[in-house]
């Protein structure tokens, strides 16, 4: 009697695109995710991650070519899916999130399991959930130590909505630009600061915008890890798999290292000349002050959502 062989899974290749510009602390967990995918599948799933090196569909645009499927995987601001479902910008909120809270095991798998359920309507399936970074404020020759030192000033943030609302709450100007549009638009005084992060400060702007501010708590960006959900159902299920759990353990669960890394940068970029003050903690009550009714505004429109998220992160309120 002749054995039939089981055939072979058909090879799979994807592309994921971001806005985050090269290099960047972060890449070597990309790496690794891609890394992982095509090892525990013996080569047949490859994820190229913006092929050739070129920053192909800055910003919200990345997320739109996964809706309009031309690839089927990205890694954007979540601050972009907010357009898609304003109900997720509660991880957007001023002075919202805390990495202590973030960090502790399941909070992170709770969150995506919660948005999943705002965008999957839209078509798309969230596979990670990346702590972005506790923003700065970065200047070639600004220091900024008080809310009204940002008065009149034009801000470069990544997205729409509440980060323009937050700039605007100091009496300065939001100016939305991708990240690899930011460092000509403070050489050429389009902009006079930046809203980034520790890894874009030092990457992008180096010792030509020395002066940074960390106002903890104010800006926490996140980034979520997307796929077409037709795209995904369509894979083979050990494919999927492999996919989802690459994604998770390089991307979700490395909240703690990603801070790590960002002290780290923080660290040696000050080494070599940078100054870097944060907002001491008897401060940051006028700061909150300051941007109170953006987060007031968005619990009046969704107190549902907020309901959920404080049953997450304080499960004591459940």
């Amino acid at each position: 009697m002749s054995l039939l062989k089981k055939p072979p899974t058909p090879a799979t290749e994807a592309v994921l695109v971001h806005d985050i510009s090269p290099p960047h602390p972060r890449f070597k967990y990309f790496d690794q995710m891609v890394a992982d995918a095509a090892n525990k599948t013996n080569g047949s799933l490859r994820i190229a991650i913006n092929p050739g090196g070129k920053i192909l569909y800055p910003g919200k645009s990345s997320l739109e070519a996964v809706r309009s499927g031309k690839v089927p995987l990205t890694l954007v601001n979540s601050v972009h899916v907010a357009a898609v479902n304003p109900r997720i910008g509660f991880i957007n909120q001023p002075f919202a999130m805390e990495d202590e809270t973030m960090a502790q095991p399941g909070i992170a798998e709770e969150m995506i399991g919660m948005m999943q359920t705002l965008v999957q309507p839209s078509g798309l399936h969230i596979l990670a959930l990346m702590r972005g970074a506790d923003s700065i404020f970065i200047f070639k020759n600004r220091q900024i130590r008080k809310p009204e030192d940002l008065k009149g000033l034009k801000i470069r943030v990544a997205g729409e909505g509440v980060f323009q609302d937050i700039v605007r709450s100091f009496d300065a100007e939001p100016v939305v630009l991708p990240p690899a549009e930011s460092t000509s638009a403070v050489e050429r005084g389009v902009v006079d600061g930046v809203l980034t992060s520790p890894g874009g400060w030092v990457r992008q702007f180096g010792l030509s915008a020395p002066s940074g501010t960390v106002v903890p708590g104010l800006l926490f960006m996140t980034y979520l890890m997307l796929a077409d959900h037709s795209w995904l159902s369509r894979l083979p299920m050990g494919h999927r798999h492999t996919l989802v759990e690459a994604a998770r353990a390089n991307v979700t669960e490395q909240w703690g290292a990603f801070r790590r890394d960002d002290s780290q940068v923080i660290s040696n970029f000050t080494a070599q000349g940078a100054s870097c003050w944060s907002v001491p903690a008897n401060e940051l009550p006028y700061w909150k002050e300051k941007v109170e009714w953006i987060a007031c505004k968005f619990a009046g429109d969704y107190p549902d959502v907020i309901r959920r998220y404080t049953a997450i992160i304080l499960p004591g309120s459940r």
